[in-house]
C-alpha cells in the first residue's frame, strides 16, 4: 500500500467571504462603517461579545457581535480591541449602536482602517438571535455545497480513472472545475500534460524546463514547495500554483496551476488536492501497468537471445504484438554497472535499475535510434537498430552501433557517475539465432574487456581481435570466427573470381609492405599490385595505414 500525502496551496476555512455576508436581507440596514479592504475576510462562525476580555473566548473565523456595554465606558479597551481580533484572525466586528454606544468611536474606526478589519454597525432595530440564525445558515448552505462539489469531483475523477482516461481526461476535468489552466508534471515519465496549447518565444517551453531543472537539482524533490511562484512566459511574468504529488516518501511530480482566466479561491485548494491525489493514483497505476508489460515484454525477449528458436517466423509474429519489428537488423549490447563506493562493489538496486530500464529507450528515441530494452540479473540488454547500415561492411556496422552507444555512455556517466560502466558489443549478424550469437559476442566482450586495461568503456567483439583468441575459452570456434571476419570475404572473392588477393596480402607482409618487392616475387606489374592492394582493403574493409588493422591481417594470415 502506497502513502499519498499533498500540502495545502492556500490555507483556507469552510466558510462564507465577509462581503457576501453583508448582502444578506438582514444586513440591509447596516453599513460598513471601516475596514473595508478587509472584506474578504471568511466567516466561519458567529459569537457575541459581553465581557472585555473576549479575546480569549473567540477564535479564527469568527464574526463577533456586540451592543457595546463590555467597553461602553474604557477607551483603552475600545483602542485595544481591534487589534487583538485582527490579531485573533477574526472576519470582523459588528456593533448595534443607539444602546450603550451612541456612535462607534473615531479610536475604533481608525485602528480597524489600520489592521484592514472591518466594522459594521447594525441598526438598533436587529435581533441578535436572528442575526446569528442567518449567518450560521448562510454557512451551512455554502458547507453543503461545498461537499456536494467534492463529492461530485470526487465520483467524476473516479469515474475517470476507473474507465481508464488517463491523465489527459482527469486534467481536463479540473480545468472546467476551476476556470483556469491546469498541468501535471509527470517526473516519473518526465512528461506533462496540459488543459490547453501554449506557444512560447523560441520553441522553449518554460514550465517544462522549470521542472525539470527542479528535478534535476532536488528542489521540487528532497524540498516540495507549493505556493504561487512566478515564471517569465515571452517576457512577462505570469502566477501559478505549485503542488508536489507524493507517494510515499517519493516526488511523482507536480501539479500546476495557472492563475491566468480568474484567481484562485480557498475552496479552489481542495479541488487541486483532489487532483494531486488522483494523479498519483493515475500514475502509480500507469507505473504498475509498464511493470507488467515490462515482465512479460523481457521474458520474451531473453527468450529471443537464449531459448531454443524452431520457427522463426513465428517468432516473428509474436514479437509483433510487443510493437517490435524483428525484419529489422540488430546488434545486441550489454551493459553492466557496479557501484564502487566505499570501495566495495555493489550491483545497482532494483529501484535504479528500472529507472534506468525506462529512462534508456527514451535517451535514443530522442537522437533518433530505435532500441530494445531489457534485462537479465545484473545485465541490461539493448538491441540497436542498424538497419541505416545493413548494406555495409561489419566494420561500418561496428562504428555506426558505437557510435549510437556513446549517447548512452554520456548518459550513464552523467547520472551513475560513482558506477565502474562495462559496455559490451556483439556483431551483427543475420536473423534472430544471429540476435543470439551477438547477445553471446557482448557478453565475452565485456569478460575481456575487463581483462585488456587498453580498452575504454565501450567494448566491442568486433575490435577485440586477436584478444579474442588469447582470452577465449573455445579457441578453435574463435579462430574460424576470427578469420572468417578478417579473411573470409578475401578467400571467397579468390574462389569466385579466381584472383590471387590472399597470395597479394602475404606477400605485402613478407616483404614488409614495400609494394616494388612484391611485384617482382609475384611477376606481376606495379600497376596491378595496386589495384589489387586497393581490391583488398576495400572487400576485407581492412584499413592497411592502421597498425591495429594490419596486425590482426597478418596474424588471421599466419593462422591461416
Amino acid at each position: 500500500m502506497v502513502a499519498i500525502s499533498t500540502q495545502n496551496i492556500v490555507a483556507s476555512e469552510f466558510g462564507v467571504p465577509l462581503e457576501k455576508i453583508i448582502d444578506l436581507p438582514i444586513f440591509s440596514q447596516c453599513e460598513v462603517s471601516a475596514g473595508k479592504s478587509g472584506l474578504g475576510r471568511i466567516v466561519s462562525g458567529v459569537n457575541i461579545m459581553e465581557v472585555p476580555d473576549i479575546s480569549e473566548w473567540v477564535t479564527s473565523g469568527q464574526l463577533l457581535i456586540t451592543a457595546g456595554y463590555a467597553i461602553r465606558d474604557n477607551d483603552s479597551a475600545q483602542k485595544s480591541l481591534i487589534a487583538l481580533l485582527a490579531q485573533k484572525g477574526l472576519a470582523g466586528l459588528c456593533i448595534k449602536t443607539k444602546r450603550y454606544l451612541e456612535e462607534i468611536p473615531s479610536t475604533m474606526l481608525t485602528q480597524a482602517d489600520l489592521y484592514n478589519f472591518p466594522i459594521i454597525e447594525l441598526s438598533k432595530d436587529i435581533n441578535f438571535a436572528d442575526l446569528i440564525h442567518d449567518v450560521l445558515s448562510a454557512i451551512l448552505s455554502e458547507q453543503t455545497a461545498y461537499l456536494t462539489k467534492m463529492l461530485d469531483i470526487h465520483s467524476r475523477l473516479m469515474k475517470i480513472m476507473i474507465d481508464g482516461g488517463g491523465l489527459e481526461k482527469i486534467v481536463d476535468t479540473i480545468a472546467s472545475l476551476i476556470d483556469n489552466p491546469v498541468f501535471i508534471f509527470d517526473g516519473i515519465n518526465n512528461r506533462y500534460v496540459s488543459s490547453m496549447d501554449m506557444e512560447f518565444e523560441g520553441n522553449k517551453d518554460p514550465i517544462f524546463e522549470f521542472m525539470m531543472k527542479g528535478k534535476k537539482t532536488g528542489k521540487i524533490i528532497s524540498n516540495p514547495f507549493n505556493g504561487r511562484i512566478n515564471l517569465k512566459i515571452n517576457g512577462s511574468d505570469e502566477c501559478c500554483f505549485i503542488m508536489p504529488i507524493m507517494v510515499s516518501s517519493e516526488c511523482y511530480g507536480s501539479v500546476i496551476i495557472w492563475e491566468r482566466d480568474c484567481s484562485l479561491t480557498s475552496n479552489d485548494a481542495y479541488v487541486i488536492e483532489k487532483l494531486s491525489i488522483a494523479t498519483a493514483l493515475e500514475i502509480a497505476r500507469e507505473r504498475s501497468l509498464r511493470q507488467v508489460e515490462y515482465r512479460y515484454s523481457n521474458e520474451y525477449l531473453l527468450h529471443l537471445l537464449t531459448g531454443h528458436i524452431e520457427d522463426e517466423i513465428i517468432e516473428v509474429e509474436q514479437a509483433s504484438k510487443f510493437g517490435w519489428d524483428l525484419n529489422k537488423n540488430y546488434v545486441v549490447a550489454v551493459i553492466w554497472l557496479s557501484d564502487l563506493r566505499d570501495n566495495k562493489r555493489q550491483f545497482l538496486s532494483q529501484e535504479m535499475m528500472s529507472h534506468l530500464l525506462g529512462k534508456l529507450p527514451r535517451i535514443l528515441k530522442e537522437r533518433g535510434y530505435d532500441s530494445l530494452v531489457g534485462s537479465k540479473g545484473d545485465y541490461i540488454i539493448v538491441l540497436l537498430d542498424v538497419e541505416e547500415v545493413k548494406d555495409e561492411s561489419i566494420r561500418q556496422v561496428n562504428n555506426a552501433a558505437k557510435l549510437k552507444l556513446e549517447v548512452v555512455l554520456e548518459f550513464l556517466k552523467r547520472e551513475y557517475n560513482k558506477c565502474d560502466i562495462h559496455i559490451g558489443l556483439g556483431s551483427f549478424h543475420q536473423g534472430i539465432k544471429g540476435l543470439q550469437t551477438s547477445y553471446q559476442e557482448a557478453k565475452q566482450a565485456i569478460q575481456i574487456g575487463e581483462k585488456t586495461p587498453n580498452f575504454k568503456e565501450i567494448v566491442s567483439f568486433y575490435d577485440l581481435g586477436i584478444y579474442r583468441l588469447i582470452y577465449s575459452e573455445n579457441r578453435d570456434k574463435e579462430t574460424r570466427v576470427y578469420l572468417e571476419e578478417t579473411l573470409g570475404k578475401l578467400i571467397k572473392y579468390d574462389r569466385e573470381k579466381n584472383t590471387e588477393l590472399i597470395r597479394t596480402l602475404q606477400a605485402y607482409f613478407e616483404c614488409h609492405g614495400n609494394l616494388k618487392k612484391v611485384s617482382e616475387i609475384l611477376f606481376t606489374h606495379y600497376n596491378t599490385i595496386l589495384y589489387r592492394m586497393e581490391r583488398i582493403q576495400k572487400i576485407s574493409g581492412y584499413d592497411l595505414d592502421c597498425p591495429e588493422d594490419r596486425f590482426n591481417l597478418e596474424v588471421a594470415l599466419k593462422i591461416l
